[in-house]
């Protein structure tokens, strides 16, 4: 059913030869839907999934009963289909069967998709498909859970991760790098200065790299988007601005770290960045790396440990030299207590 505003202007033979083309448009997106090679439909990356992502809003839905006449036509399994656009194409590419749902009868994508989350089969096979991901992706060592359990600047410093400048190629963005230890870890972070013409340089490159028939690899996206998972409000930019790292003449903190969270927002390398679909993330390669060994470190109790202990007890000389005093007393009440029960 159309609305009388939509179908305004247009006979029946008009609306059924558009359905008849978006209908095939869609049937030929899902079946050569692949995250890993967004060219292979002549698209890039975050063309690629801003597609993907109407394709779900609920205007933009075609009957089911029509993709099945036409998907008969092809000799395709519209099931499959569906399938594939859900996992951006890795059903086609790791031969994975197609998910069984509770009520296999559904209107359109949209009710298919609520009937497969609230399908009792949807965890298992969704592991199965992750499990199948993660075997074809290489090193299982490299595949790492990259739903991030940390927040920003301010969990990182508790587990004892500082955040210090580079020494050299200090504004050079690429230039990051991260080193784990027992007692904590070290971020090193390019320098950055903030004035009034930062917000219009930064908005103006990622809109550069958005282009459709500009071919870079989205490197200042990849590296605002890093950004912005480590600024979450004022106090981040503050412990960065006391490492050296910021030089705010933009204003305020709570100024500079609006200006993060709003170039965040809407980047292609924020879409769909859950542990689903990692690899759909347009990161450069040395900021995932990144991400891995700062998540691993965070999720790593004895060093977590290690680091709470440092900073609680030897942050301070006057804290060192209370834990010291404390030790002292108990070694001394230890000696005596055992020369109570041991006399000579």
């Amino acid at each position: 059913m159309f609305t009388e505003d939509a179908t305004e202007g247009y006979n029946d033979n008009d609306l059924a030869w558009i359905l008849f083309v978006d209908g095939c448009s869609m049937i030929y997106f899902m079946e050569n839907l692949d995250k890993h090679s967004p060219k292979d439909l002549n698209l890039k990356l975050d063309q690629l999934m801003f597609i993907w992502r109407d394709a779900l809003l609920l205007e933009n839905q075609l009957p089911n009963k029509m993709l099945e006449i036409l998907c008969k036509e092809k000799g395709v399994d519209l099931t499959f289909l569906y399938n594939n656009y859900g996992s951006m194409g890795a059903f086609k590419r790791l031969g994975i069967v197609v998910l069984q749902v509770d009520n296999p009868k559904f209107f359109h994508i949209l009710d298919y998709y609520r009937s497969v989350y609230l399908s009792s089969n949807i965890v298992h096979n969704i592991e199965g498909q992750d499990q199948m991901e993660t075997q074809a992706g290489g090193n299982e060592q490299e595949f790492v859970n990259n739903w991030n359990t940390y927040k920003s600047i301010r969990d990182l410093k508790t587990v004892g991760i500082r955040v210090v400048q580079n020494e050299t190629d200090k504004w050079r963005w690429s230039n990051i790098s991260f080193k784990s230890k027992w007692f904590g870890g070290e971020l090193r972070l390019p320098v950055f200065l903030f004035n009034d013409v930062t917000p219009y340089l930064f908005r103006n490159l990622i809109a550069y790299e958005m282009c459709s028939d500009v071919h870079y690899d989205y490197e200042c996206c990849s590296f605002f988007s890093f950004m912005d998972s480590l600024v979450d409000n004022a106090e981040d930019v503050k412990e960065l601005r006391s490492a050296g790292v910021f030089q705010n003449l933009l204003g305020s903190d709570e100024e500079l770290a609006k200006l993060f969270n709003d170039l965040g927002d809407d980047l292609p390398t924020k879409m769909f960045c859950h542990v689903f679909y990692t690899n759909a993330v347009t990161y450069s390669k040395k900021y995932i790396l990144i991400k891995r060994q700062i998540e691993k470190h965070y999720t790593n109790k004895w060093k977590t440990w290690f680091a709470q202990a440092y900073n609680t007890h030897f942050n301070t000389p006057w804290a060192m030299i209370g834990f010291l005093a404390a030790s002292f007393a108990l070694i001394l009440t230890f000696i005596q207590t055992w020369f109570a029960i041991h006399p000579k």
